[in-house]
């Protein structure tokens, strides 16, 4: 069985993996892309930072 993470709450702000500036928003558009839903994106460099995937796409 896998090993619990320890987490903790953060009071810092996050920055961009690309362009290490900090992240104070999150650019979004949607997508048609099969079980996608939106592709979330930097909004300094516009790099994509994930992609949203629908729950019920994973059960079915």
């Amino acid at each position: 069985m896998a090993e619990k993470l320890a987490s903790e709450e953060v009071n810092y702000e996050p920055i961009c993996p690309h362009c290490e500036r900090k992240i104070d928003e999150v650019h979004w558009r949607s997508m048609k892309a099969f079980h996608a839903e939106y592709m979330f994106m930097c909004p300094h460099c516009r790099k994509v930072l994930g992609i949203g995937v629908r729950k019920s796409a994973l059960i079915n």
